[in-house]
């Protein structure tokens, strides 16, 4: 039912509740696009108009919330904006997204990344509720050029160069979700400001594998760990060059000793990698059967799970090839010798799981193992290498290779001086 009435305030709260399910709209006699329509349970101001054969109704709020007179000066506003041909929904629309907020944002983007690992969705966890938290609450359109590269720089000084590109290429992904599922509402990415003025910090790549000359010391103090689960792991990371994680993953149902392979299922490109044993991997997985608790071929210290990080485990390596390089047994020693000639001192070996694959990319390398064969133990992606991408490798084309490097680390860590003799 609509009814032409003009709509005070004391009009206004004479018109009768509507009828259960119902509504029941009146309009004003002086303004007719304005009107205000009646529930049984409240009563709301709206202005409409008809533009383009389209009727455009936009409710402008609730009697009570605002009064007569300000729907009234709402409606002439609104009614100005129709004839000019403005969409005041869409413009409506407009203004809500553009007030999404960057933790909305990120919401939104984890709920659409149903395939993300949980390690990533950690980090990008981190760059938001750490990094970046003040722009939590913020819009995320009002997030400008000038406060990115201010944020990029105070986290280059504080947290690191690595990790304030990091944060940023966290912050760009969930800007350009929210920018492509609200239509380009809002601005362009302000990220890419860092590219337009090359703020970008550029990070040299690591490349610090451990020395041939000092695998024998490695060797020995990975071997005197009193934890032969974490010997075990930095053992299969230097013989077989995997991405520590791929190694902490493992399963003994993707473990094949009767057909000396292994599968790496959680792979970094997503794809099942298997390599063959070589004879002294298989002897590691037979001894790793000593100490099997669960499904985990490194088990952790919970039932159910798999080591975690055994990187505590090396300040032992580290202080146990510092005695062997200074040709010392014990600390005592070792400071005996710092008070006669402190820059004598040989230190420690220090490094990293990571360091681990480029070693044992460089000892294949010398042995020139194929490219082919080399990217394909390493499971590296063929990326635009056509060629690539026709060739097929199987597991058993990759003994050889294997082997051979298996051998020679082998004789680097068990025996220096027959090496050098051998190379001579």
């Amino acid at each position: 039912m609509a009814q032409n009435i003009k709509l005070t305030k004391t009009v206004v709260e004479k018109i009768p509740p509507a009828e259960k399910g119902k509504q029941d709209e009146y309009y004003d006699s002086e303004l007719p696009a304005f009107g205000i329509r009646v529930s049984a349970t409240s009563k709301s101001y709206f202005v409409r108009k008809w533009i383009n054969g389209k009727l455009s109704r936009v409710t402008l709020g609730r009697h009570g919330v605002i009064s007569a007179d300000t729907a009234r000066k709402m409606a002439a506003d609104a009614t100005t904006d129709i004839r000019k041909g403005i969409d005041i929904n869409l413009e409506k629309t407009k203004a809500k997204t553009r007030s999404i907020t960057f933790a909305k944002a990120f919401e939104l983007f984890l709920e659409t990344r149903k395939g993300l690992k949980p390690k990533t969705v950690s980090m990008y966890s981190d760059h938001v509720d750490r990094l970046l938290v003040s722009w939590k609450k913020k819009p995320i359109a009002e997030i400008t050029c000038d406060m990115v590269a201010r944020r990029h720089s105070d986290i280059s000084d504080t947290n690191g160069k690595a990790t304030a590109n990091a944060a940023m290429r966290t912050f760009r992904a969930i800007y350009n979700f929210a920018r492509s599922v609200t239509g380009n509402v809002i601005p362009e990415n302000p990220a890419h400001r860092l590219s337009q003025t090359k703020q970008w910090n550029k990070i040299e790549r690591r490349r610090t594998f451990i020395k041939p000359h000092l695998l024998k010391p490695w060797f020995n103090a990975v071997n005197d760990l009193k934890n032969p689960v974490v010997s075990s792991h930095l053992l299969l990371l230097a013989f077989t060059g995997l991405r520590k994680n791929e190694a902490l993953n493992m399963k003994w149902a993707d473990v094949d000793l009767q057909d000396k392979s292994f599968t790496i299922v959680n792979t970094k490109n997503g794809q099942p990698h298997t390599l063959p044993m070589s004879g002294f991997l298989h002897d590691l997985f037979v001894e790793l059967q000593k100490y099997r608790t669960n499904e985990y071929v490194f088990p952790g210290a919970a039932e159910d799970s798999h080591l975690k990080d055994p990187r505590r485990n090396f300040v032992h390596i580290t202080d146990h090839t510092c005695l062997a390089l200074n040709d010392v047994s014990t600390t005592m020693e070792l400071e005996a010798k710092k008070l006669a000639n402190a820059d004598s001192i040989v230190p420690g070996i220090e490094f990293t799981q990571h360091d681990l694959r480029r070693t044992f990319i460089t000892v294949a390398e010398s042995l020139d193992i194929p490219y082919a064969a080399l990217k394909k133990l390493l499971n590296h992606s063929d990326g635009n290498d056509v060629t690539g991408g026709y060739l097929q490798i199987t597991t058993e084309r990759l003994r050889g290779p294997m082997e051979r490097i298996s051998g020679r680390l082998l004789e680097l860590m068990t025996d220096k001086a027959a090496v050098e003799e051998m190379n001579q």
